[in-house]
């Protein structure tokens, strides 16, 4: 995943959201059992309305079983955050 995206954050703040998407991702899927996250990565959302900087988007790429039992893995999942102004950044929906 790192090599299909170049990474365009600076680093203390690619560290924080990777640390922040996957806590938001284990609480997302509760509900699941045997969760790992097999890849992740933390860029600047380009799809935002007004292109600037301020918003990031985490990818992830998860496995695990469904409340049903049934196990699958590359999974994706996306997180969405906002930066404050602050400096810190806050989850989106």
């Amino acid at each position: 995943m790192d090599k299909a995206s170049p990474s365009d954050l600076p680093p203390a703040d690619e560290a924080l959201l990777l640390r922040q998407g996957r806590a938001a991702w284990l609480a997302e899927t509760a509900r699941y059992t045997r969760v790992r996250i097999q890849a992740v990565t933390a860029r600047r959302d380009t799809t935002a309305d007004d292109g600037g900087p301020g918003r990031a988007v985490v990818r992830l790429v998860w496995a695990g079983a469904d409340p049903a039992g049934t196990f699958l893995d590359g999974r994706p999942g996306t997180v969405h955050f906002t930066q404050n102004g602050d400096g810190s950044w806050k989850q989106t929906l």
